[in-house]
């Protein structure tokens, strides 16, 4: 696999409104997406992408037991079934992860996804948890995360994902999709 893009932006953009990768789920991609890498990413792991929404669009979420961890292929693709209440944006870490793809999927509930700038780590790459948490000094730019839509995260992206929209949010639950990066 290379490096080299697939498509053009305008292309991917156009490729991602047309929703060809969505074999049936009605969620929609997030404005935030880098609509490039995500058609990248998609054409150089078809089969994972295909088996992730032909899943979602399938499956509803709201029969899913929080906590569960359901594993689409060893080690190259599973959904994390989350329940939490959101924390304000002092209280969660940005992070960014370099072997895999996260897919964010918001349900139920009421916050905001992040996407940082220039950051600063502050811990090691942890190989296990394939993840580097960073702090920042400037301004985040923050999308609402309605049920309507879903967001991706590639490894450039360094994201603040369940960030509290109001003060008392009350619950969320979450898919977190983890795709395998091709590099």
């Amino acid at each position: 696999m290379t490096n080299e893009n697939l498509m053009t932006a305008a292309e991917a953009q156009q490729w991602v409104e047309s929703r060809e990768w969505a074999n049936g789920w009605s969620v929609n991609a997030d404005k935030s997406i880098d609509a490039l890498e995500f058609a990248n990413q998609y054409h150089r792991n078809k089969a994972l992408w295909d088996k992730l929404f032909k899943f979602l669009a399938e499956t509803d979420p709201m029969t899913l037991e929080a906590g569960k961890k359901i594993v689409l292929e060893e080690a190259r693709l599973w959904i994390n079934v989350l329940e939490y209440t959101p924390k304000s944006a002092e209280e969660t870490k940005i992070e960014s992860h370099r072997n895999f793809i996260d897919l964010q999927y918001i349900y139920e509930g009421n916050e905001l996804m992040g996407l940082a700038g220039k950051v600063t780590p502050i811990n090691e790459y942890d190989p296990v948890k394939d993840r580097t948490n960073y702090s920042t000094d400037e301004e985040i730019v923050y999308s609402p995360a309605p049920a309507d839509r879903f967001f991706l995260y590639f490894p450039k992206d360094m994201h603040q994902p369940s960030v509290r929209s109001v003060e008392n949010p009350g619950i969320s639950r979450k898919l977190v999709g983890k795709i395998e990066y091709a590099k």
